[in-house]
């Protein structure tokens, strides 16, 4: 076989195979690598062979007739070397389309973030507005209460995923692993989402498996798994649809299977389902809300975990299959634990130290409902000067007060020894692994991050021993 090839008007027969050889030859001398993966900088590697072929040719370009070896020879690095430049623009040009996508997505997921907290924030303003207005005991008070509770969790939830996708991204998630049976860990969480589905009118069943599957894992992360698949799956089946949880074992793995009769996927979504930000809704009404985060997490965590996950759909309209495969481990069997009688909680001096007034007040309202000695302080040197007076035995901190940090006012109170026996609790919206330690150094003796769980907070304050 031969190709044809126009020099200075003149058609030239060229052997296929020699051109080959000789295109492999002068692109790994004048451009190593390119064929692999060509870059920027091969461009400045190849400029000069063009120019270095041009001189071969006596300064007439390749108008004239190519002469002998070294006219072949300068042929094919010009060959090689426009095929390098090409392979380089074609990497460049997909490059910034993948670039232009990514940035698209990010714009898409930046006005869905504006949607999704303006929703909730327009119901407790409202809400606030009728408690305002309205008898303390009334029902219009009540509901406006469970609307308050209702979009604080959503919110809450927001930006817990915002922060468990960045925490995965960079390494900085610690799982908390344990031997836990996943079947009853699965069961569990079913029955958490049972009112979730009966308010949206889809049917959940839940088909555990007979055997005890043991897993090596962090539960709250794999239940974190479990309620986003089941909320995904709430969120896309319409009424009267059906959603079925399975749990089997399978070749060494434990395999989690989710499947709805829901709105599905398209072609298009489903190789890119798991990415961060990935949106099968993109119409103005937002009616099924999210960020496209939680099929992300799920992702991530069960990576973590050793495991995998895939989905499958036979397209819009017909449904989707999730499965969640996590390495099995072997069964123990534990003693129970003894029975612990129930204590009634200490009663303590509590000093809130936080420069947001409205929530030191609401931490102050709600502690002394139970019965405990409250003073507040909007800075580290209020606090300090408060606790000499009040000697608090809990003290509540904020670590991002301005001046001096809820660090320095932790280390300053156990530099004190009039207050180095108080028990000091950090609650801060500054809550990745780093945070936590680095308040466990300083002599924070628990961390909690806002917003805070009360129920737990009132707790962990009523557990400490008097002093």
């Amino acid at each position: 076989m031969h190709l044809w090839a126009s020099q200075g008007g003149d058609t030239v027969p060229m052997s296929a195979n020699k051109l080959a050889v000789g295109f492999a030859a002068d692109v790994e001398a004048v451009a190593p690598g390119a064929e692999e993966a060509p870059n920027v900088a091969t461009v400045s590697g190849v400029a000069p062979a063009i120019g270095a072929a041009l001189r071969l040719h006596g300064g007439h370009g390749f108008d004239g007739h190519p002469r002998g070896a070294r006219g072949r020879r300068a042929r094919r690095r010009v060959i090689a070397a426009r095929c390098a430049t090409a392979a380089v623009h074609a990497r460049l040009v997909a490059e910034r389309e993948a670039l232009r996508a990514v940035d698209q997505r990010k714009s898409d997921f930046l006005a869905v973030l504006s949607h999704e907290l303006r929703n909730p924030l327009a119901p407790i303003r409202n809400s606030l507005y009728v408690l305002d207005h309205t008898p303390a005991g009334g029902d219009a008070a009540r509901r406006a209460r469970a609307v308050i509770d209702r979009q604080v969790t959503q919110l809450t939830h927001l930006v817990d995923d915002l922060l468990d996708v960045t925490r995965i991204g960079t390494g900085k998630v610690r799982l908390q692993r344990g031997l836990h049976r996943l079947d009853e860990l699965v069961a569990r969480v079913v029955d958490d989402h049972r009112s979730l589905y009966h308010s949206a009118g889809v049917r959940l069943t839940a088909s555990p498996g007979a055997a005890a599957l043991w897993v090596d894992a962090d539960a709250t992360r794999v239940a974190q798994v479990v309620g986003n698949l089941l909320h995904n799956g709430a969120k896309f089946t319409p009424a009267e649809g059906h959603v079925a949880v399975s749990l089997t074992a399978d070749e060494g793995c434990a395999v989690l299977c989710v499947r709805d009769d829901g709105a599905g996927l398209a072609p298009d979504l489903l190789p890119r389902v798991f990415d961060a930000f990935a949106q099968g809704d993109a119409s103005l009404d937002r009616s099924r809300g999210g960020l496209g985060l939680g099929l992300a997490l799920v992702k991530g965590l069960v990576e973590l975990h050793g495991g995998s996950v895939s989905a499958r759909s036979d397209g819009p309209g017909l449904g989707s299959t999730f499965e969640v495969r996590l390495p099995l481990a072997r069964p123990v069997t534990t003693p129970a634990p003894a029975p612990v009688a129930p204590t009634e909680g200490a009663r303590h001096r509590v000093l809130v130290v936080d420069d947001i007034a409205d929530i030191a007040d609401t931490l102050r309202d709600l502690l002394e409902i139970v019965g405990h000695e409250v003073a507040t302080a909007a800075s580290g040197v209020e606090a300090l000067a408060t606790a000499r007076r009040f000697s608090p035995r809990v003290v509540l901190c904020d670590l991002g007060l301005p001046g001096m940090n809820g660090f320095e006012v932790a280390a300053a109170f156990r530099a004190d020894p009039a207050l180095a026996s108080a028990y000091l609790i950090a609650l801060s919206g500054y809550a990745a692994h780093e945070d936590q330690r680095r308040a466990q150094q300083v002599g924070f003796d628990v961390h909690m991050a806002k917003p805070v769980d009360v129920e737990a907070l009132l707790r962990v304050v009523g557990a400490v021993p008097e002093g």
